[in-house]
């Protein structure tokens, strides 16, 4: 028992600082690309906290499996290095010993991989897309803020305000370009104010003291209009809200009562999560095994690798089962199959290596 919670916490330690590193280089990424869209004005600043909260169970049933297999190489590697294994062995301790050992710590991972596949992060993404799409379905001026230039309309348009007051602006400025059918114009106005036309249901920014230039850049052939009041209609957005018609954001519950191709694919993916746990245990014990001289990290990139073309194999058979070019029946299985083997081969690779010498 102290030789089993002794491997468990030295793999469990790596396996948190490993994914703990992982996760802070991916969030980091994704922010970055959530805090571009704020800039732009596409995304409610305040909100981006709560969106990579909701994101955080996404990410981690992808990356706490890569952590807990590096993780696996890493631990037993500076064992082997250090000389720690070769006294275990001396103790008695086999190598199916220690396969059997590597299980405790991989069933735990593989309940919170279990947790995050299938209820957590469906929830999770099911709110974060609704964030989301709550903001992208706002029109363009409820994004506005003061004193600041904003790109509107597919960058057609140009907007800025000195001030914001509830409904109530000051100091505005709209340029609108490349559209097809009007001459290129300006806009200014002194004050403004949202208004809303009951008779044909749609909201107007109503511009007071301003005036209107329209012509070409670099012309003499320009028009200018000068207004009291100006009504600029305020297109509301054709959006339909798609973020729980998304597969990956629906419930595994839900998933089971679907039929279509895509479902059966998802609930596959969300299965061999917590199985790929099991299935890497059973590669990473003898490919962490190295010779003290060789060091802790030769058959780390190797592993990597195997690794990667083990998640990429079941990412485009999933693929294909949504595309329908491989049958549901086969579905992801094949591809645990095929590595499963591989594992089998690398743990009797050593008997068959002393059968041959002693041979």
């Amino acid at each position: 028992m102290i030789i089993q919670r002794y491997l468990a916490k030295e793999v469990l330690q790596s396996t948190f600082a490993v994914t703990f590193v992982l996760l802070i280089i991916i969030m980091c990424g994704r922010f970055i690309k959530y805090l571009a869209q704020a800039a732009a004005g596409k995304v409610d600043a305040s909100i981006l906290l709560e969106v990579m909260a909701y994101r955080l169970p996404g990410f981690l049933e992808l990356i706490l499996p890569l952590g807990f297999f590096i993780a696996l190489l890493l631990a037993y590697g500076r064992l082997y290095a250090e000389h720690e294994m070769t006294v275990l062995s001396a103790c008695g301790m086999s190598r199916s010993q220690l396969l059997l050992y590597s299980f405790l710590p991989a069933t735990l991972i593989a309940i919170i991989i279990a947790a995050l596949s299938l209820w957590i992060s469906p929830y999770s993404l099911q709110k974060a897309h609704s964030l989301l799409n709550a903001q992208e379905a706002k029109s363009d001026v409820d994004t506005l803020k003061p004193a600041r230039f904003q790109s509107m309309r597919n960058g057609t348009m140009t907007t800025y305000t000195k001030d914001i007051n509830g409904d109530e602006l000051s100091s505005i400025f709209i340029a609108t370009q490349n559209i097809e059918g009007q001459l290129p114009s300006v806009i200014t106005a002194k004050t403004g104010r949202f208004v809303f036309n009951e008779t044909y249901g749609q909201r107007y920014l109503l511009l007071r003291d301003g005036a209107r230039y329209e012509g070409i850049p670099g012309t003499a052939d320009y028009r200018v209009t000068f207004f009291e009041q100006y009504a600029q209609h305020i297109a509301e957005p054709e959006f339909q809200d798609q973020g729980y018609k998304q597969v990956d954001a629906q419930s595994t519950a839900e998933l089971m009562q679907q039929d279509s191709l895509a479902a059966s694919a998802t609930l596959q993916w969300r299965f061999s999560l917590p199985l790929l746990i099991v299935i890497v245990t059973l590669v990473g014990v003898p490919l962490s095994y190295t010779s003290p001289r060789k060091g802790r990290y030769t058959k780390l990139f190797p592993a990597i690798i195997l690794y990667l073309l083990y998640v990429v194999g079941l990412n485009s058979a999933r693929g294909s089962i949504e595309k329908g070019k491989l049958p549901v029946e086969l579905g992801l299985w094949w591809v645990h199959a095929v590595v499963i083997l591989i594992a089998l081969f690398l743990l009797a690779l050593p008997s068959w290596r002393r059968r041959l010498y002693k041979g």
